[in-house]
């Protein structure tokens, strides 16, 4: 079976990490790398073009925005899913405009995450 490659850009490294070994667990899905900042990002996605991007949608004084931007346009084949807490109305269109395939709530129950990502 094929696994899912999945990227993890979020700069709370518990965050992070949590959502690393919920990933971990399932045998269909991998992470590839997980990252807290869009330049290494950009570099992972270069070298590995993984499946999935998970990206925080608020990383700390960096442009979330920006990167699906940059990953749309030079890996269309990529799917990014979009995280964030409470994510406005504007900015979950915004993103969507820019070509995300997903968002996810941090606070959604692991199922429902899980179910995103697949």
């Amino acid at each position: 079976m094929k696994k899912i490659s999945i990227l993890v850009i979020e700069d709370n490294r518990l965050l992070r990490e949590g959502i690393t070994a919920i990933i971990r667990q399932q045998k269909d899905l991998k992470v590839t790398a997980a990252i807290g900042d869009c330049v290494k990002a950009i570099q992972h996605i270069r070298e590995s073009e993984p499946n999935i991007v998970l990206l925080d949608l608020g990383l700390r004084n960096q442009n979330s925005l920006q990167l699906v931007k940059v990953i749309k346009k030079d890996y269309q084949k990529i799917k990014v899913i979009v995280m964030d807490l409470t994510p406005l109305q504007e900015n979950v269109l915004i993103f969507v405009q820019a070509g995300v395939s997903g968002f996810i709530l941090k606070d959604a129950n692991v199922n429902d995450f899980l179910d995103t990502i697949r």
